[in-house]
Formats: C-alpha cells, sequence, structure tokens
C-alpha cells in the first residue's frame, strides 16, 4: 500500500481522526513577525503533556503496539519502524513514525532514518524532537513526518541560505552552514548521500553542549529534499518551555516550542494566547528556548575545527607549476630517483597515458634533492596567464620535482616545506624591499590561505584536475564565478589564480626572511576556522565583500571596509546606489590606496605590475566598433551594435556583479564582477567598479564610450597598495590585518 492510500484508508476507518482532519482546513492562522501562529485546541493533549519520569511511569506507552487505537493501522517501514497517521494533525498530512521497540528517545543512532524516509517518500517533511524539546512521548522512539513546503522555515530557505555561512565543506554539494538570518540559531545539513548526511550530522551532535544528567544534547531537526539534496536543520536548544509557560494569569502562554515551532510555524491551543502572542514575545520566546550566542560561538567553533588539522609540525605544500605535452627541465644538483643519482638537462613527452623518459614508460617520477640546496629548472613557466602581462620564463625551484600524467598532460609539481614556499610567494608578490610590517602582514594571509586550501583539498579528496567554474544561466543572463578551489592533483597553482610562486627565480632578500621566521606558523582565524584570506593589488578607497565576487556566502572576516582611519571602519556611503556609486567613482577620495609614491608602489609592484600606471582610478574608452567586436569576441554573442552598459547590482565597494549589455539586436545580463571585466578587455578591465559614459549618439547608437574606474583587482580582503601605504604610517602587522579582516585573530597553528 502506498503513503497516500494508506492515509486515505486511516482516515476512512478511523472517523474521529478524519474530523480533526477535516477542521484542520479551516485551522486559525496569522503572521506574527516572519512566523506563523496556528490555534489548534487539539493540541492541548501534547502542548500541555507532562514528561516528568513519574509520570511517564503511571502512564501506558501511546506509541507501543499493544496500548494503539483499535482504529489506528499501520504501514511498515523497514524492519524496526512503523508508519501511523497522526490522531492530533498540525499539518494536512501528518505522520507519526515510531519504533516497535519500546526505547528512549534518542536521534544518535537512528538518525539515517531521517535521510531513509526521505529517499522514499521525498515529497514528506520529516522532522525529530528530543527527549525534552517538545517530544510527548519521550520514553519511546519516534520521528514525525507530514506536508512539505508548508513551514515557514522551508517558506524562505533559499534566502537563509543564501545568506548562510559555510562551516565545514565535503565538496562542492555538501556542507554544514550556519543559518544566520533566523528568528533562532539552526545549524543546516545539506547532502547527497546517506554517509555524509551522518558524518555531518555526527560533528554537529558532537559539538553541541550535554546537560548533566541528559542523555542526548537537546535539539529539534527539520529535514525534507529539494530535487536530488537533503536539508536537515538542526536547532540546538537550552531549554525545554519558555517562563510564559509556567508564568499565572494574564503573564501565562500556553507555548511548548517543538520542531514546527522552531521551523516557524507556533502551535498555540488557546485561543487567547492566539488572539494575545506578538512578534517580541514570539521572538523572545524562541530565543529563551535557544541556545545562547555564547554557546553556539562554541558549537560553531567545534565544528570548523574539523576542517583544521592539528599542525604539530611544519607541513608540506605541493605546488602545480607547468602542464605541457613536452616538458624540459634542467637538474641544478643532485637528485635521487630509484636510489640513482641524477643531474643535468631532462626532457619527459606524455606518451600512450605514461611518461616517457629516457626510453622508459612511467605512471609518475619523483626527483627527490640530495641536499637543501639543490634545485631545478624548468623551461617555459607561464606568469600571469590571462592578464595583460603574461609571459613565459625559465624559472628555478628548491624541493621536490613530482611528475605526473593525467587527461593526456604531464603535470610538473614542487612539493616542499609551507615556510620556504612563503618565503617565494612573498618575494613574488612584492618587492623585498617593501616594510618589514607589510611583508609580516602578507606571510600572515598567504600562510592562511594556503593552510585553507590544503584543508579544502583533503575534504574534496584528490582526482582529476579541474577548474571549479558555479554558472547560473537563463535565456537572458550568465551569472559565472571562478573561485579558487580547482586544483585535485596538487594544492595550488603558481600562478596569480592562486599565488604567485616563482621558486627561487626571483631573490629574496633576508627581509622577507625576517618576516616569514617572525610570523611562522601565524595564520587568521575566524569562528574556529582559518580564515580564506583573500587580497588583492588596490581595493579603490573601499573593500569588497567576499559574496559579491564569488559564492553567495557572507564571510564575517571578509566585510567592506573604508581604507583609511579610524582602521576597520565600515563604509558611510551605499555604493550600491547607483548614484551614489558614480558620484565616489567619479571623485578621488582619501584612502591609504591612493596614494603615487614611487617608494611604496615600489614595495607591492614588481616589474611588470609597474607597467600598470593608473590603477586607484582609472579610464579606458572605446570605439563603437572597437567595443562592439571585444564585447562579441568575449561573450559569443552577436549583440550588434552596442547601444549601453547597465549596471544593475553593485557590491559595497561600487564593483558591479550584475550588467546588462545593451545592443541593437539583443540584451543580455552577465556577472560577476571577473566575467564583466573578461568581457570588456582583452585580458582582464582593472576592476569593475566603474562608471559608463556615452558620446556621439547616432540614431540611439553611441560611436565612444568611456569607462571610468576605481581599483585594481576584486578589492575583497586585504588591499596590498593599501597595507604598504599603512606600513609606511608606523601600523604594525597585526594593526593592518584587523583592519582588512574584520572579526578574525591571529593564532599560531605550529611552532
Amino acid at each position: 500500500m502506498g503513503l497516500t492510500d494508506f492515509f486515505k484508508e486511516q482516515l476512512h476507518q478511523w472517523k474521529e481522526v478524519q474530523i480533526r482532519f477535516e477542521e484542520l482546513r479551516n485551522v486559525r492562522t496569522r503572521e506574527v513577525g516572519s512566523m506563523l501562529a496556528q490555534y489548534n485546541p487539539a493540541r492541548m493533549v501534547s502542548t500541555g503533556a507532562k514528561i516528568d519520569k513519574a509520570t511517564l511511569a503511571l502512564r501506558p506507552c501511546f506509541l507501543c503496539d499493544k496500548n494503539r487505537p483499535l482504529e489506528q493501522i499501520i504501514l511498515p517501514f523497514n524492519e524496526e519502524f512503523d508508519i501511523l497517521v497522526n490522531p492530533f494533525p498540525i499539518l494536512p498530512t501528518h505522520f507519526t513514525i515510531p519504533a516497535r521497540k519500546h526505547q528512549p528517545q534518542a536521534i544518535a543512532a537512528n538518525y539515517r532514518l531521517l535521510h531513509q524516509l526521505l529517499t522514499v517518500y521525498p515529497h514528506l517533511m520529516v522532522f525529530y524532537n528530543g527527549p525534552k524539546c517538545g517530544a510527548s512521548a519521550p520514553d519511546h522512539l519516534h520521528f514525525q513526518a507530514g506536508t512539505s513546503g508548508v513551514l515557514p522555515l522551508q517558506q524562505h530557505w533559499q534566502q537563509l541560505y543564501e545568506t548562510s555561512e559555510t562551516l565545514l565543506k565535503i565538496n562542492d554539494y555538501e556542507r554544514i552552514v550556519l543559518v544566520k538570518d533566523y528568528v533562532c540559531p539552526a545549524i543546516a545539513i545539506i547532502s547527497k548521500s546517506l554517509e555524509h548526511d551522518e558524518q555531518m550530522f555526527r560533528l554537529v551532535y558532537d559539538a553541541l553542549p550535554l546537560k548533566e544528567g541528559e542523555t542526548e544534547p537537546m535539539m529539534n531537526i527539520v529535514a525534507w529534499r529539494a530535487n536530488d539534496m537533503f536539508i536537515s536543520v538542526v536547532f540546538p536548544r537550552y531549554k525545554h518551555r519558555p517562563d510564559c509557560y509556567f508564568a499565572e494569569k494574564e503573564q501565562q502562554f500556553l507555548v511548548s516550542p517543538g520542531s514546527l515551532d522552531m521551523a516557524g510555524l507556533m502551535i498555540l491551543p488557546r485561543e487567547v494566547d492566539f488572539e494575545r502572542i506578538t512578534p517580541t514575545l514570539a521572538e523572545h520566546i524562541m530565543r529563551e528556548v535557544s541556545l545562547s550566542d555564547e554557546a553556539m560561538h562554541e558549537v560553531i567553533k567545534h565544528i570548523c575545527q574539523h576542517n583544521v588539522s592539528s599542525w604539530k609540525q611544519e607541513p608540506t605544500v605541493s605546488v602545480g607549476i607547468v602542464s605541457a605535452e613536452k616538458i624540459h627541465f634542467r637538474l641544478n644538483g643532485s637528485y635521487l630517483i630509484d636510489g640513482e643519482l641524477i643531474t643535468g638537462e631532462q626532457t619527459v613527452e606524455y606518451s600512450k597515458g605514461d611518461i616517457l623518459w629516457q626510453s622508459a614508460h612511467l605512471r609518475e617520477l619523483v626527483f627527490t634533492p640530495k641536499d637543501q640546496e639543490s634545485s631545478f629548472s624548468l623551461d617555459d613557466v607561464t606568469i600571469g596567464l590571462n592578464f595583460h602581462w603574461e609571459r613565459k620564463e625559465v624559472q628555478t625551484f628548491l624541493g621536490t620535482l613530482h611528475l605526473i600524467v593525467d587527461n593526456g598532460k604531464l603535470y610538473a609539481i614542487n612539493e616542499l616545506p609551507v615556510e620556504d614556499y612563503l618565503t617565494s610567494v612573498i618575494s613574488s608578490e612584492m618587492s623585498a624591499t617593501s616594510s618589514l610590517e607589510l611583508l609580516k602582514a602578507h606571510a600572515v594571509i598567504s600562510r592562511s590561505w594556503l593552510l585553507a586550501q590544503i584543508e579544502k583539498r583533503k575534504s574534496l579528496g584528490k582526482g582529476t584536475d579541474h577548474q571549479e567554474v558555479s554558472t547560473v544561466r537563463t535565456d537572458n543572463e550568465l551569472v559565472r564565478w571562478f573561485d579558487r578551489e580547482d586544483h585535485t592533483l596538487f594544492d595550488v597553482c603558481a600562478d596569480d589564480h592562486c599565488q604567485r610562486y616563482q621558486g627561487i627565480t626571483k631573490a629574496t632578500s633576508p627581509h622577507v626572511k625576517m618576516a616569514i621566521d617572525a610570523t611562522r606558523g601565524q595564520v587568521l582565524f575566524s569562528e574556529g576556522c582559518i580564515c580564506d584570506a583573500r587580497f588583492s593589488k588596490c581595493c579603490g578607497g573601499i573593500s569588497e565583500e567576499f559574496q559579491y565576487c564569488w559564492e553567495n556566502i557572507r564571510k564575517p572576516y571578509l566585510l567592506s571596509v573604508e581604507d583609511k582611519a579610524p582602521l576597520g571602519s565600515i563604509p558611510t556611503m551605499d555604493l550600491t546606489d547607483e548614484e551614489t556609486a558614480r558620484e565616489w567613482i567619479l571623485s578621488s577620495p582619501e584612502a591609504f590606496c591612493n596614494t603615487h609614491d614611487e617608494a611604496v608602489l615600489g614595495q607591492v609592484l614588481n616589474n611588470y605590475d609597474q607597467e600598470t600606471q593608473d590603477f586607484y582610478r582609472w579610464t579606458v574608452e572605446f570605439t563603437q566598433a572597437e567595443l562592439s567586436a571585444l564585447i562579441a569576441q568575449k561573450t559569443d554573442i552577436d549583440f550588434g551594435e552596442i547601444k549601453n552598459l547597465v549596471p544593475l547590482s553593485r557590491g559595497k565597494s561600487g564593483r558591479i556583479y550584475r550588467m546588462r549589455i545593451e545592443g541593437t539586436k539583443r540584451s543580455y545580463v552577465i556577472g560577476k564582477e571577473l566575467e564583466i571585466r573578461r568581457a570588456l578587455s582583452e585580458s582582464h578591465l582593472y576592476s569593475s567598479a566603474f562608471v559608463v559614459d556615452s558620446y556621439d549618439i547616432v540614431n540611439g547608437v553611441p560611436q565612444y564610450f568611456r569607462l571610468t574606474g576605481a581599483g585594481w583587482g576584486h578589492g575583497v580582503g586585504l588591499c596590498q597598495i593599501g597595507a604598504a601605504m599603512m606600513g609606511e604610517k608606523g601600523y604594525d602587522y597585526q594593526q593592518i590585518l584587523y583592519h582588512y579582516y574584520k572579526n578574525a585573530e591571529v593564532r599560531r597553528l605550529y611552532e
């Protein structure tokens, strides 16, 4: 018998319950802030239930088979549970799923049932009430289920998910997130597989506080399906019932929150309470029974720490340097391979799925240096890929050379200790003449970003190298962003896509080594996680927030700040407003990065970077022919002649992340910021913080366009030029870091 037929048959046989379900259609509800109140007098039995041990010992268990009404029929579900129609419904269809064996309410060993039920019945919403969190039968293990999509939590889920914060990520789809813009604390588990669902729930379960004398942490759970994804929202609890439940006279409100209440549907069995409940009181009740902010901080910290290995010693990093069908390199010292010493010129080729070296076909080659001074030099290493300074160089590296084959190409990978890698990165990213405090700050953020990537690669697992491109495409819009979690053959690449790494090709000064040593093992932490510490050349006066450039996740340490004193100030201007953004971009406001001081710029900009003269404010001009041809080439869309470039959405720094291209043949919306920059330049436009002016209009079609812009790069996190100026002004490296990364702290991971 199917679930629908079972439900109909039960109502046909049990008229009293049939009437209750029919009456439910006329039940009174009203909005109470972001919640929905339901007046349901039939729920007085559950709301007023006593669940102390003495009461439970005296009453027969109504979920045990021998004590159920004769009219109640069952639909078996696996070998351990039965499905029953709930005789006191809240939802249009409402089921109880009790265990066949009388046993206490406990979720740890039974969480998988949520996933299993939703696999078989994907149209349901399934929920669990903890022993002292709304369960009227805490002595008998059971779940409940019902109509999906009616709860406010579900109805607002897409918006809630977009503003949530990822605490732990298994892969592109499966993760644990903190639901931030909700009436009470909530943690969501998004999964595809039962295995990952259980693993992530165990992390959440272990992170929740366990009160003395209790059998499990207090919680409610609401779960449902969204296509092939399973969403399970956990509500951590502090107490069973709010104070108003026990109050007297007009101060009393009979509300005993369970899972449905926590999901936004507040059940009130008394009409007087239904009439009097206010949004303020409803929110207060939800907050009162939930974990405090302080307790939630510890929970979040515990979950995030599973992203972070216990670094007892300095880790090793693997860096992808170059890929090709044929790679030429030179061993500048003695290298060991299979116990044999090798040196001098070497060539490897791709051949029939293998590496061809010295007439041998191999799956991989590892050249291990005999001593720390041995180095190898690789020919034709590309730097500035797809940027205006792109070129090839011979570059030299210390450490191990690891050659592998994948997808018809050979990959040269450099493996070396993290601190040695960072010494090169800081020298590659900036001039060795930079101030010590700037170099220290950059050492911390480069180390933070690197270790965060290593942890993400571990969670993703090793596999085929690919570029992670997240795309939302419709007939009229393409929104695409390119993130850095795209390497699975190695931890990071050597170019600007990750962090510039050029081995010992560039000279390393004692100044850089001093900064690395002074900050050894130090990283930025936020809410128990290593920070994904982004940075760019020049923010343009106000830094951008993460979600406007990449995934729609607001990271608490990558917030928009004004690049001036007082440090860490939130912008006073609303640059998401078009008129305000135009006025600001066309001006030249005070900022640390608003400088033409050649000594300061020389600290940050290497020779090829200094080819870029204007960056704080810049202009680019196009003729109609140039712009229409460029956009057609970069987007592969024939717009005809370009009539306008219309900013639709701007981030906190004024950077456009949705823009409509209007042509004589068609219009189309593109985003995010890098996609916009690529569409308007042969390589990359300096930034997407720009305004458009058009001139010499003929029959509604401009013949010339001028783009006036602000900043260089995405603008998220540390502004390198601004940080260089801060160092010159006497700020120390921690002041620089806390200016650009709010809500973060510097912590040492290893000695």
